[in-house]
């Protein structure tokens, strides 16, 4: 009988640096070429960070938008982010490509202007509740002071933050360093820059981005890290706190509603994450 060949860490090690250079050889083969059979084969390998990407953005689909347009949307940035990559620079072409499929995505929806006018009302409103609120009592205010301060049940309110959750655009990385910067993480936990001033601006943008996320009630502050830092789906996080995909759908929306007027005043600060 044959026996298994034992998998160790050296050799899982080495079999990864191997397929690392494949994928840079191939990528320095395709800047150089530009043959069309490469860029199919590179399509089809990265196919899968489009729908993760789809997947990650919690878009429910709506009205005349289907999520076969979501993922069409993601592939044509993805195809757009293949043919702008270098791979000489030095950055991973996963860590290029998501924020490029993923405003491609954004841009779509925005040109298509698919969000009703009353839930974009809405959304002002909750991010003005929650500012005000705030501001007020000197900490995050729970649904039940939100809900009293609206003049609305409890299930009213969550109700409100459903719709919002399904049709807003807003993320932190948004709020951050808009639509084309590197995802949050990517920055967040990288090195600092080698010129004094960015370095001072940096930590300053880090210092306030750290205080608006750790202002947050406990279960959105969790969310929050699962989802940026760590860039689990809805799913996942839903799977590993035990609650529903839509659940943490509602209460990502909260939070980025509770951080909102806080990083919005300081943009151009922030900004300076990505740079």
């Amino acid at each position: 009988m044959k026996q298994p060949v034992a998998i160790t860490e050296h050799s899982y090690t080495e079999h990864s640096y191997t397929e690392e250079r494949k994928k840079q050889k191939r990528w320095i083969e395709y800047v150089q070429t530009r043959s069309p059979q490469l860029r199919e084969e590179i399509i089809r390998t990265y196919a899968p960070l489009a729908r993760r990407t789809v997947d990650r953005l919690q878009i429910t689909a709506w009205g005349c938008i289907s999520k076969d347009d979501l993922l069409s949307y993601a592939v044509l940035g993805l195809i757009d982010a293949i043919d702008r990559y270098n791979p000489t620079l030095g950055a991973s072409f996963e860590a290029f490509a998501s924020p490029r499929i993923r405003g491609a995505v954004l841009d779509a929806l925005r040109r298509l202007d698919w969000v009703p006018r009353t839930l974009r009302a809405n959304e002002a409103q909750l991010r003005q509740v929650f500012g005000r609120l705030e501001a007020q009592l000197g900490h995050p205010p729970t649904t039940a002071e939100a809900a009293a301060f609206m003049g609305i049940s409890e299930q009213e309110l969550d109700g409100l933050l459903a719709e919002v959750a399904r049709t807003s655009l807003v993320s932190l990385d948004d709020l951050v360093a808009g639509m084309d910067s590197s995802p949050l993480a990517e920055f967040a936990l990288g090195s600092e820059a080698d010129d004094p001033y960015h370095d001072t601006e940096r930590s300053e943008a880090k210092s306030r981005l750290a205080d608006a996320i750790g202002a947050l009630p406990d279960r959105e502050k969790q969310i929050v890290s699962l989802y940026y830092f760590q860039e689990l789906t809805f799913k996942e996080i839903g799977l590993i706190l035990g609650v529903t995909e839509q659940r943490i759908s509602q209460i990502h929306a909260r939070a980025m509603l509770r951080m909102s007027h806080k990083l919005l005043r300081h943009q151009d600060l922030l900004m300076a994450l990505a740079a």
